[in-house]
């Protein structure tokens, strides 16, 4: 009889709920957040017809909002129907920006604020300044859902300046490199994981030779301003617990410039395709494959760039340029401690990459000379109040043991 009635029970409980009604749908501990933002994420309605699976997913995608720490679900069930609470802890939305990066050539500082959930939904407003060599400022501010409506838009001021290292043959030459541009742009989403972003931007950028150069080929100056025209297409399905990452995401930048003065049309695209996976309870894969192309011209102004901080960490400061690449990223994140606020990681992580030569052919990517692959360990500390902010500091190096220190804020990718 005891068999019996477990059995009964254990196939009972999923039914529980099964063809009752949701008669009521609770938002607990929103502080910053607008319910009415908050819920354009739950699909779940009172009055439908209650189904675990789609509550669950309604949990899962508040959980993956960057203003959200921890999202629970409580459901009660009564005669009348069933009841859905969700328990929110939220981040601290608004936090300051500090970074600084050292490689062997370089050192630079950043610092400014960010705001995550501005007007409480969901606006983005980044704002910064920077020193590489010289100075530089960037804002941004990202509004995704205007109105409740599946619409939004976004707008961008940079005034940028560094010392640009540019490859000549054998040669490298260091330019002063500035670029002032502005852009605007729409968004529309196509429900809650698929986005399209059209924009248009205008731009100014200049490189001056610093001091003398052999190098024929190195001219003293180089312009371009004009225009361009942009279309980006994001599909995410990357879900969070906490710092942990599991799915993946897509996104395909399509770009086409104008230069005014010789009118040419320049054009360039890339996409990005990342993949996380948890490896027991406190594991992470994490892998980045990137490639893109541009018009092939034979200029050493090149669009796609060889660096630590963006591709290859080790590798250092704007190494080599090309008008196509092909970059894979894989890392393995082990987390050694996690508390109430802290946690911390250590990594193990190998990039590789190859780059077709400015006028060069598709075969570049497959010559060695064009090769870099670098492998190295690093550590995160990890502050679980806010979202992505981490310090992280990795050293990278290759079979020749030629190595740098890469230091920054956030996961690499």
């Amino acid at each position: 009889m005891r068999g019996k009635a477990f059995l009964w029970l254990a196939f009972s409980l999923p039914l529980v709920g099964f063809g009752q009604r949701v008669i009521e749908i609770k938002l607990e501990g929103l502080k910053q957040t607008k319910e009415n933002y908050v819920q354009l994420f739950i699909s779940t309605r009172t009055g439908d017809p209650y189904d675990s699976l789609k509550a669950e997913q309604d949990r899962q995608r508040l959980a993956n909002l960057e203003t959200m720490r921890t999202v629970s679900l409580e459901k009660s069930i009564n005669q009348d129907g069933i009841g859905l609470t969700f328990h929110f802890k939220e981040m601290v939305n608004t936090i300051p920006i500090f970074a600084l990066g050292k490689t062997r050539e370089t050192f630079w500082c950043r610092a400014g604020a960010q705001a995550n959930n501005l007007g409480g939904n969901g606006g983005k407003l980044i704002a910064y300044y920077q020193y590489y060599d010289r100075h530089s400022a960037f804002v941004s501010y990202t509004q995704p859902w205007v109105k409740n409506k599946p619409v939004g838009f976004s707008g961008t001021f940079i005034r940028w300046a560094t010392l640009e290292p540019v490859a000549f043959n054998q040669s490298q030459v260091t330019y002063n490199y500035g670029n002032l541009s502005g852009s605007i742009s729409g968004l529309y989403h196509f429900g809650f994981r698929e986005s399209l972003e059209l924009g248009v931007q205008s731009f100014k950028e200049h490189y001056l030779r610093i001091g003398y150069t052999a190098e024929p080929m190195a001219p003293e100056s180089y312009y371009r301003k004009g225009g361009l025209v942009k279309g980006i297409f994001r599909s995410n399905r990357i879900n969070y617990s906490t710092f942990y990452l599991k799915g993946f995401s897509y996104q395909l930048n399509t770009e086409l410039i104008k230069r005014t003065g010789d009118g040419s049309l320049f054009f360039i695209a890339f996409h990005e395709l990342k993949y996380f996976k948890r490896v027991g309870t406190k594991g992470n894969l994490a892998s980045r494959l990137r490639m893109g192309l541009s018009t092939n011209e034979a200029s050493p102004f090149a669009p796609f760039v060889l660096d630590s901080y963006l591709n290859i960490r080790g590798v250092g400061n704007r190494v080599d340029r090309g008008t196509g690449s092909i970059v894979a990223n894989l890392e393995y994140r082990q987390t050694i401690f996690d508390k109430k606020y802290f946690a911390a990681q250590t990594v193990a992580f190998t990039d590789f990459g190859s780059w077709r030569k400015p006028g060069g052919k598709f075969s570049d990517f497959a010559q060695s000379i064009n090769m870099k692959a670098f492998s190295g360990l690093g550590i995160r500390i990890i502050y679980k109040g806010a979202f992505d902010t981490l310090l992280r500091i990795d050293y990278g190096f290759d079979y020749n043991h030629q190595g740098g220190l890469v230091i920054g804020i956030g996961q690499y990718f």
